[in-house]
């Protein structure tokens, strides 16, 4: 990709509080990572049991999509291997790239994409409605805490300390978050963000 062309990519992406950018790298990856776990887990697949409807893709060496409606009023959440999408109705949609942390907002509301590469999805939009954004982003990663609170309650103690104990990139991101304080972590950026919507 020419200089233009990079430049004109990074137009794209929502810019992130500085502490949000550098924590959620490895936050994001470890998340994708225990979800991947979750679905493959043998007493049965957790996004499904939580109440995730899975879309196997046509080709079966892309990830399937798993997405669950009523995270935000109207609205769905969509998760690949890749990346996380969240829409809603007059919000637009907003994507987090397990690559990078990278955030980008598209203005049509998407509730159900049929991607099964990330670059399959729209690129992004210039004019970002960055209230819009920030409210997706504030409702993703409250969803993600959540979700983390309910895995807690529901498998058995060990589950998600296993989980995290084979992680391929703890050494890249220097450990990993304790089982005990990855949904206040996520609650923690996710009240960074949502000082970012009052400002």
């Amino acid at each position: 990709m020419g200089k233009r062309n990079r430049h004109h990519a990074a137009g794209l992406l929502l810019k992130l509080p500085e502490g949000i950018s550098k924590t959620g790298i490895g936050l994001i990856d470890q998340q994708m990572w225990c979800w991947g776990c979750d679905v493959r887990r043998a007493e049965g697949n957790l996004l499904i049991e939580y109440g995730f409807t899975k879309r196997p893709s046509p080709e079966p060496r892309y990830h399937s999509a798993y997405t669950l409606c009523g995270v935000i009023p109207d609205g769905a959440l969509t998760l690949w291997g890749w990346g996380l999408w969240i829409a809603a109705p007059e919000r637009g949609s907003l994507f987090i790239s397990r690559d990078r942390f990278r955030v980008r907002w598209i203005p049509e509301a998407d509730l159900a994409p049929s991607a099964w590469q990330e670059r399959d999805l729209p690129r992004g939009c210039v004019d970002i409605r960055v209230s819009d954004a920030y409210l997706l982003l504030h409702a993703a990663f409250l969803w993600i805490a959540a979700y983390e609170r309910w895995v807690a309650e529901s498998v058995e103690l060990c589950y998600r300390a296993s989980t995290l104990s084979a992680w391929p990139q703890r050494r890249r991101f220097k450990g990993d978050i304790s089982t005990e304080q990855i949904a206040d972590q996520w609650e923690a950026i996710a009240e960074v963000v949502r000082s970012q919507e009052k400002a």
